[in-house]
């Protein structure tokens, strides 16, 4: 907690619309990362207040009328698989987690492309050029890594993006193959990365926010051992009226 003691510059940004609600309007604290010495730690520290990463800066909404994004994170050591998470990876046994596969670059811009124009329709990162794209998903000046979601032979239908920090990762961005809707490659993405943390004793997934009024963040809720910030502090989901 020490880092966050020090004379940091959080900056209020103007309201603008919702990136969650329509018809909602957003407002957000937030710190240019550039201007840290210790980017890493300074991640690591306003991950577990609440904040969010998006690029170089960092982020928590203090909406005027609205406090419907909570934090959460998956307690890795008390996870349990479902009967419906069991059932994801039997559907997806077939396809393996590895780290950052150097020789599919162009097919992960390729598959984000598709993915974003499909179900994401609405956001401008359908536009992203591979230079874009490449400073978005694949650039940054903390600490990182890419996994991504294939088959034996290499055949890639999902990546996701994370923060590396100590206790566990942070989910940052995450993209799949939407031709494959019946295999629920989202969800795997998660699930295959809590066993990755599972296998390095870590702690945490953080999974950003979840937005009880949003279609899009409803898978988040329904994982197990799932804990919610809530007014400073880590709750289970268990003991929350939600």
């Amino acid at each position: 907690m020490e880092v966050l003691k020090k004379n940091l510059k959080f900056k209020s940004s103007f309201q603008f619309p919702c990136s969650y609600l329509k018809n909602k309007y957003e407002k957000r604290l937030y710190i240019n990362l550039n201007e840290s010495e210790d980017k890493n730690l300074l991640v690591s520290e306003l991950t577990r207040n609440g904040f969010r990463r998006n690029l170089d800066h960092m982020y928590i909404p203090i909406c005027e009328s609205c406090c419907l994004c909570i934090p959460t994170r998956i307690a890795i050591k008390e996870f349990e698989l479902s009967k419906s998470t069991k059932r994801n990876l039997k559907k997806n046994s077939d396809l393996f987690l590895k780290e950052e596969i150097q020789d599919i670059k162009d097919a992960r811009y390729k598959l984000f492309k598709i993915y974003s124009k499909i179900r994401h329709h609405e956001s401008h990162m359908k536009n992203m050029s591979k230079r874009d794209f490449e400073i978005f998903f694949c650039s940054s000046k903390n600490n990182v890594k890419i996994f991504d979601l294939v088959d034996k032979n290499n055949n890639l239908y999902g990546s996701i993006l994370v923060d590396v920090f100590l206790d566990g990762f942070s989910a940052v961005y995450s993209f799949f193959d939407p031709s494959h809707g019946n295999r629920g490659l989202g969800k795997n993405l998660v699930i295959k990365t809590i066993n990755e943390l599972r296998s390095q004793d870590k702690s945490y997934l953080y999974l950003g926010y979840w937005v009880k009024d949003s279609r899009k963040m409803n898978y988040k809720i329904n994982f197990n051992s799932l804990e919610l910030f809530i007014e400073g502090k880590w709750v289970k989901k268990e003991l929350i009226r939600i």
